[in-house]
């Protein structure tokens, strides 16, 4: 991928700021929007904590000083529950310790404030290009929810399912955000390649037949006698999008 392929991949990329000096938030905010990415902003850490959870970003900025909740336990919490997005640390915090801290905790990179916006581009530039966690995982599954994603193939407990390929893709996006909601605008994205030119039309018919096939094969789970299935449904969020339900097993 060249230089201009990555600059128009990044136009479509969202990032969570996580910082309680609402200046300095606004002002990364409107730097990172001119670059052509995407913005939230979370002014303490259990807000920025429940976005993340929810929200399938493509990196977080986060501070170390935060109300409510620090941002190293922010980043513990998100890297126990399995969220794998890139994290780049903020803090005024001098010492060495604290950088240990921090990366130990789960951040993949670290900036003293203050710092230069072009270096905190530059750094959230690397850490894009770098594959994500999950990137490696061609085997995924949640529950009675199996997909291969070498072999491109899905199944539901024993039942193997054919999904046409928009369908596969938008399958393998919930499965590796699971309990996220996902707009239609990342939906159309990630899945089609772009939001300008797909309706939502087409997204919600997509969907609709994605979860025609997983309610199609729930009754054979039951005759094989599969208790793990933790997959609820596909849930709208009116005006939003959507995301797949799923639930520990007990």
């Amino acid at each position: 991928m060249n230089d201009a392929d990555l600059a128009n991949s990044y136009k479509k990329m969202w990032i969570l700021v996580i910082e309680d000096e609402q200046r300095l938030a606004q002002v990364i905010k409107r730097g990172l929007e001119a670059e052509g990415y995407q913005v939230d902003v979370a002014l303490d850490g259990e807000e920025g904590e429940m976005l993340a959870a929810a929200n399938a970003y493509d990196a977080l900025i986060v501070d170390w000083r935060l109300p409510k909740q620090d941002g190293k336990t922010v980043i513990q919490h998100l890297r126990a529950d399995g969220h794998t997005y890139p994290i780049l640390m903020l803090t005024v915090l001098e010492d060495v310790e604290y950088r240990v801290e921090g990366l130990d905790a789960g951040a993949d990179d670290y900036m003293r404030k203050p710092f230069s916006f072009e270096e905190l581009l530059a750094r959230l530039r690397a850490l894009l290009r770098r594959p994500p966690l999950a990137a490696h995982e061609h085997l995924l599954q949640i529950g009675a929810l199996k997909m291969n994603t070498e072999r491109r193939s899905f199944s539901v407990g024993s039942q193997p399912l054919l999904l046409r390929p928009k369908e596969f893709a938008l399958m393998e996006l919930f499965m590796r955000n699971p309990n996220a909601l996902l707009s239609r605008t990342v939906l159309a994205e990630r899945v089609w390649g772009s939001a300008l030119y797909v309706s939502d039309n087409v997204i919600d018919v997509t969907v609709s037949s994605l979860r025609h096939k997983l309610e199609e094969a729930k009754p054979q789970l039951d005759a094989d006698g599969d208790e793990n299935t933790v997959f609820k449904e596909i849930e709208t969020v009116r005006g939003v999008g959507y995301r797949l339900l799923a639930s520990e097993p007990e």
